[in-house]
């Protein structure tokens, strides 16, 4: 039963690993939304979704092997969550599991911040070119209705391009 607990712990500190890789492409990604590099957070996002897939298959790996373990110290399916393991652990496992857990903590608490910024700067861009496109795109309206026997005067369209005849 000790290398499941062995197990567990290197799994855990794997997506630690892979949540770690995840905020330096977060922080990465702000500066290049903030000085707009679209071909880099383009790259930045491939490998970031790589790394989501990566997380994924150990979190599949780490769910298994939990509940191998809790039916191996006699613990109901339901029951199987990692304060209960922790109490089940001896004294030095449970030490190392507090402290990849309480390290989760802290990533995680950060990757949310950083996402929540990088998501703000995202919207505030597409803002930023709605507003351009907008303008470059504007018409003057064309009015609809003329006194009877009068035609409506055409208004001058605006081109997007600045050409001379």
């Amino acid at each position: 039963m000790t290398a499941m607990w062995e197990k567990l712990i290197i799994l855990l500190n794997q997506t630690l690993e892979v949540y770690q890789a995840l905020l330096k492409l977060s922080r990465k990604k702000r500066d290049i939304l903030i000085e707009a590099k679209p071909q880099e957070i383009e790259m930045l996002t491939k490998q970031e979704e790589i790394l989501i897939i990566e997380a994924g298959k150990l979190e599949i790996m780490r769910s298994t092997l939990t509940h191998e373990l809790a039916a191996a110290i006699g613990l109901a399916p339901d029951e199987t969550t990692m304060s209960t393991l922790i109490e089940r652990a001896d004294n030095e496992t449970a030490g190392k599991l507090i402290l990849v857990i309480d390290r989760f903590g802290g990533i995680t608490s950060e990757l949310t911040k950083m996402n929540e910024l990088n998501t703000q700067l995202i919207q505030q861009s597409l803002d930023l070119i709605n507003f351009n496109i907008n303008i470059l795109s504007q018409s003057a309206a064309e009015t609809t209705y003329a006194p009877k026997g009068n035609t409506a005067p055409t208004a001058r369209n605006r081109s997007i391009l600045d050409t001379k005849a």
